[in-house]
C-alpha cells in the first residue's frame, strides 16, 4: 500500500475508495468520480502530498464537472474539537 503523507506530517494509506466518495460528496456522478480516483492512483507514489493530490483531483474533475470541482475546491474539514 502506497503511504501518502497528509498536512500535518502524518502519513497514512492512500485509499482509492475514500477519493472516489470525497468527489461524490462534492456532486459529481459516479462515473466521474471512478475516472478521477482511477486516474489519480496511478499517479499516487510513496510520500505524495495530500494537498497535491488534491491539487491534481481539482484539475481531472474540472472538464467533467466543474460545478463538482469547484465544491470539492472550496470545501473545508470542520475543525476538531478539543
Amino acid at each position: 500500500m502506497v503511504k501518502v503523507k497528509k498536512r500535518s506530517g502524518v502519513t497514512q494509506d492512500f485509499d482509492k475508495a475514500k477519493l472516489k466518495a470525497s468527489v461524490k460528496k462534492a456532486g459529481a456522478k459516479d462515473e466521474h468520480a471512478t475516472k478521477v480516483a482511477d486516474n489519480l492512483a496511478s499517479k499516487v507514489k510513496e510520500g505524495t502530498m495530500t494537498v497535491e493530490i488534491r491539487r491534481w483531483c481539482i484539475t481531472e474533475l474540472r472538464p467533467l464537472d466543474p460545478k463538482a470541482a469547484k465544491a470539492y475546491e472550496t470545501f473545508e474539514k470542520p475543525a476538531k474539537k478539543k
